[in-house]
């Protein structure tokens, strides 16, 4: 079955009986998992790299589990933060859990505090993709103030408490990246904080210059509504190589839900999803230098060695002066030799900092 509702729903909708009985005594299975799947990341420019996911649904809207499966998934999947963000314009299962658009996060904070989770209180305000579209509301002081008929005051009613706006997956069910007439007018109010250049299995190179022109922030995240391990599974260390779920990369200087918005609003994140990763080449250049060490090893009267030393979870794939392609995987050293130059010319192939481009890191 591929999914499973974990909160009782199926069964309350096949029995009113069962309602009106057990309306209080409803059983919510919990993840049955002691392990954390650590995501190692070294510091980048003197941030700390805090792990996201900034958009989930749960059967507060049409997603198929409580708000503490969520924040348990996240804690097994070596996450730091994430906002669980139900519609506030669709809810299937309105009649089974309500209409208050805080109870998610009420009822996920207390799981989150308990596993050391950062939770930012969220919400997606929800209309015709191909003419509106969706847009999360992160960091809101209060959800069931931001409803409204006209789409554009619900943005505003969001922006008046400060919150963050993310622009959701501008590709999703149009099968092409435009901006539509509504969407360049809330980009016009500089209403939008961030794009999803990643969306659950899809990824919008186009949306990436989007960001890099527009000077905003890159963000993948899994929009996950089913179980999440269903989608993406992670491979061990032994088999060298990992794919972790769709994660934003953010840098903060200091490990609070503060310091998340001051590093979305300074643009400080990296987009990742199946080792690929999207950001500013700045950013991308440091985040390479940070968990890759280079080290010239020996001279020759043609060619040099070299060790490239990789200390993170991530695999790299580099050409060096434009030949071929090297693999460094996760916590693994590899060996190469090249014409004796001055200077190397690595691009780093998994890495995008615009729709058709990589960075070049040039190493002596």
């Amino acid at each position: 079955m591929r999914r499973i509702l974990l909160f009782c729903v199926a069964a309350l909708i096949g029995s009113s009986a069962l309602i009106a009985q057990n309306v209080n005594k409803i059983y919510v299975p919990e993840l049955r998992t002691e392990s954390r799947q650590e995501v190692v990341i070294p510091d980048v420019d003197g941030y700390e790299v805090l792990k996201g996911d900034f958009h989930l649904h749960t059967v507060f809207s049409d997603g198929d589990v409580w708000p503490t499966y969520r924040v348990q998934e996240a804690w097994r999947d070596g996450l730091d933060v994430i906002a669980i963000t139900d519609h506030i314009e669709y809810l299937p299962h309105k009649k089974y859990v309500g209409g208050d658009f805080n109870t998610p996060y009420e009822i996920a904070k207390p799981s989150a505090d308990k596993y050391g989770l950062m939770l930012v209180r969220g919400t997606e305000i929800t209309r015709k993709q191909g003419v509106i579209g969706h847009f999360n509301a992160l960091f809101v002081e209060d959800a069931n103030l931001i409803p409204d008929d006209d789409p554009f005051v619900a943005i505003q009613n969001a922006r008046k408490q400060n919150a963050f706006i993310l622009f959701n997956h501008p590709g999703w069910a149009v099968d092409t990246c435009l901006v539509t007439e509504f969407q360049q007018r809330v980009f016009d109010a500089d209403m939008i904080d961030g794009i999803e250049v990643v969306n659950h299995f899809e990824f919008y190179p186009r949306v990436v210059s989007w960001c890099i022109d527009k000077e905003l922030p890159m963000f993948a995240n899994s929009d996950e509504h089913g179980i999440i391990s269903e989608d993406f599974r992670t491979f061990g260390h032994d088999s060298k190589i990992e794919r972790f779920r769709p994660m934003t990369l953010v840098l903060v200087d200091e490990r609070t839900q503060e310091g998340v918005k001051e590093a979305l609003l300074e643009g400080r994140t990296i987009a990742y999803t199946d080792n690929m990763f999207m950001s500013t080449e700045h950013l991308l250049l440091s985040l390479f230098e940070a968990c890759v060490d280079m080290e010239t090893t020996s001279e020759g009267e043609k060619k040099n060695s070299y060790k490239y030393t990789n200390n993170s979870s991530f695999p790299f794939v580099i050409s060096v002066n434009g030949s071929g392609k090297k693999v460094i995987p996760p916590f693994s050293t590899i060996h190469f030799s090249a014409s004796n130059q001055k200077d190397l010319e690595i691009t780093i192939l998994n890495m995008w900092c615009y729709e058709d481009e990589h960075p070049v890191l040039i190493a002596e």
